[in-house]
């Protein structure tokens, strides 16, 4: 699994964006293609997770949320 800085923007091209992340992973229910990209992005205080990159499920974090994620993976990850 690797971070990659997602410096584009669809609607002014090449952009420096420190609010947008993209993370590669693997995805159970679509295994075939055997990866997918997660888009990750800070908006208005919080955080939109988007699987795929295709809006078809996002998820939208708020700062309470984000910071159970946060402890979450910390106390897994050590």
């Amino acid at each position: 699994m690797s971070v990659v800085f997602d410096n584009s923007d669809s609607t002014t091209g090449p952009a420096r964006n420190s609010h947008r992340r993209v993370v590669m992973t693997t995805c159970q229910a679509h295994g075939a293609a055997g990866f997918t990209n997660l888009l990750m992005t800070k908006e208005d205080g919080g955080i939109v997770l988007n699987p795929h990159v295709a809006n078809c499920c996002v998820l939208r974090l708020d700062e309470q949320a984000a910071t159970a994620l946060h402890d979450v993976l910390g106390e897994w990850l050590g």
